[in-house]
């Protein structure tokens, strides 16, 4: 199975394009910003990492600005504006903010906007996030793209070294989870937990035993302090 791709015929209901060169110009109307795209444009790796970094960021909902915010690791930040660039031209400019809880970049651009919620398929601020479609139905190397960074925003590992979970505010995301997860042939497992700051409670996705973690290795972390403890984990259970 390929990469699955998205053509003109699939962007004309959405955008004015024209084509610049080897790039294809995507516009709203005058008074928006271009963005730049190849066509086909192809759902590949990069294209599923960016929408899995998106637990920790947001298209808010006027379909404005797309934002994203980052407190564990800082070069996430960097992840999220190379990804950007590299898909959608270096003419984009990135806004970047700091404070207290964290650090936080963003893209003022309608157009692309557009393109995440109605292309790609990724939630607004005020809908329920959702694992979008296209990642099921994409190469296994897509999927774990997306499970890469979905679980370094998310993820955790139990200092016993006895379980990797992912949570979640929402059920339906938890759901979506765990059943890629199960599509890649990790076993998991779905529990709710009320939580006294978080009203609506928390979900978790649960993986244990050797045989998930060793299936799990392929996924991993590359924030550093949950790589280390992974690597302990998969020192723990000697997994080659």
């Amino acid at each position: 199975m390929g990469y699955k791709l998205v053509n003109e015929e699939d962007l004309i209901k959405y955008f004015k394009i024209k084509k610049e060169g080897k790039l294809f110009n995507l516009n709203l109307s005058n008074l928006t910003k271009p963005i730049f795209v190849k066509l086909p444009f192809a759902l590949k790796e990069n294209v599923a990492s960016l929408i899995g970094l998106m637990p920790d960021g947001s298209l808010i909902k006027d379909l404005m600005r797309v934002f994203f915010h980052q407190k564990k690791d800082p070069r996430k930040i960097e992840l999220f504006n190379d990804l950007i660039l590299e898909l959608f031209s270096e003419n984009i400019i990135l806004f970047r903010k700091e404070n207290f809880k964290g650090k936080q970049i963003y893209v003022n651009s309608k157009t692309l906007a557009w393109f995440l919620y109605y292309i790609l398929k990724l939630p607004k601020s005020d809908e329920q996030m959702r694992i979008p479609e296209w990642i099921f139905n994409s190469p296994k190397s897509v999927k774990i793209a997306y499970l890469q960074q979905a679980f370094d925003m998310e993820g955790t590992i139990l200092k016993k070294l006895t379980e990797i979970r992912f949570v979640s505010g929402d059920e339906l995301f938890a759901e979506d989870i765990k059943n890629l997860l199960s599509i890649l042939e990790i076993k998991s497992s779905l529990t709710f937990a009320p939580r006294k700051k978080q009203p609506n409670g928390q979900y978790r996705v649960h993986i244990y035993g050797k045989e998930n973690f060793k299936k799990f290795k392929e996924i991993g972390f590359r924030i550093p302090s949950l790589k280390n403890r992974f690597d302990l984990l998969v020192k723990k259970y000697e997994i080659l």
